[in-house]
C-alpha cells in the first residue's frame, strides 16, 4: 500500500459547520487553503500527499441555483490537488404551514396577513454524496491509492466506510469546525481527531492575499500592486 494520503471532503457537512461556528451565514471554505492545509497534515504525519476529493450536491440545469453553483464548481475544477465529485440535490416538500399557523396564534399575528409577506424558499436535500464517499474510500485503499484517509465528514452511515478501509490496514484522521454534528460512532472509530478551532476556519475560509493584506493592513482587491 502507497504511503500516500487523500482528503475527502463532504463540503455541505464543513460548511454548515463553519457557519454555525462563526456565526456567518456566507462562510465558504477556500478549496486552495483546504488543500494546502492537507498538504502539512500530510508532511506531519511523513507520508505524501496524493489529492483531495470534494464532494458536493449539485442543483439542476433549471434551478435558479444553477448559474452561480456552476461559477463555484468551475473554480474548484482548477484547484491543483483537488477533484470535484458530485452528487444532486432534489426539492424537498415541507409542510410549514400548520407550525406557521400556530406560531402566529402565539404571537398575536394575523395568519392571512403574514401570508402575503411570507416567501418560503425551497428547501433541498443532498442525495447521492454518501455513497460517492464511501465507494471513493473503499476503492482508493484496496487499489493500494492511499494509506491514510484524512475525512472532513461526520454522517453515522460513513462508519461502515471507515472500518472497511481501516481492516484493509489504511488509517483514518477526522477533521472537523468546533462543534460539528460528528456521529459518536465514526469519532470513536477515528484513528486520529482534529478540530478546528474558530481561527483555524478563519483561516481555512479566507485567502492567503487577504490574510496577507490584513496583516499589512490594506485590501488586496482595491490594489493588485499591494500596499505602498
Amino acid at each position: 500500500m502507497s504511503s500516500q494520503m487523500v482528503g475527502i471532503i463532504d463540503a455541505g457537512f464543513i460548511t454548515r459547520s463553519g457557519r454555525f461556528l462563526l456565526g456567518n451565514p456566507t462562510l465558504m471554505f477556500e478549496p486552495e487553503e483546504l488543500v494546502g492545509w492537507l498538504h502539512s497534515s500530510a508532511l506531519r504525519m511523513g507520508v505524501r500527499f496524493l489529492r483531495a476529493y470534494w464532494y458536493d450536491g449539485a442543483y439542476e440545469p433549471g434551478s435558479p441555483h444553477f448559474q452561480q453553483q456552476r461559477e463555484k464548481f468551475a473554480r474548484l475544477e482548477s484547484c491543483p490537488g483537488l477533484q470535484l465529485r458530485l452528487g444532486h440535490l432534489q426539492k424537498r416538500k415541507f409542510d410549514y404551514k400548520p407550525a406557521l399557523r400556530r406560531a402566529a396564534g402565539e404571537m398575536g399575528i394575523d395568519y392571512q396577513e403574514l401570508m402575503r409577506h411570507f416567501q418560503p424558499e425551497a428547501i433541498y436535500q443532498q442525495k447521492g454524496v454518501d455513497s460517492l464517499i464511501v465507494l471513493d474510500m473503499v476503492r482508493l485503499v484496496q487499489q493500494g491509492a492511499c494509506s491514510h484517509v484524512m475525512l472532513m465528514a461526520g454522517d453515522r452511515d460513513l462508519a461502515e466506510s471507515v472500518r472497511a478501509v481501516q481492516q484493509l490496514g489504511a488509517t483514518v484522521t477526522l477533521a472537523f469546525p468546533k462543534g460539528a454534528p460528528v456521529a459518536t460512532e465514526v469519532r470513536n472509530l477515528a484513528d486520529e481527531v482534529v478540530t478546528w478551532s474558530p481561527e483555524a476556519v478563519e483561516r481555512l475560509t479566507k485567502p492567503f492575499m487577504k490574510r496577507f493584506g490584513d496583516l499589512l493592513g490594506y485590501d488586496p482587491d482595491d490594489d493588485e500592486d499591494g500596499p505602498s
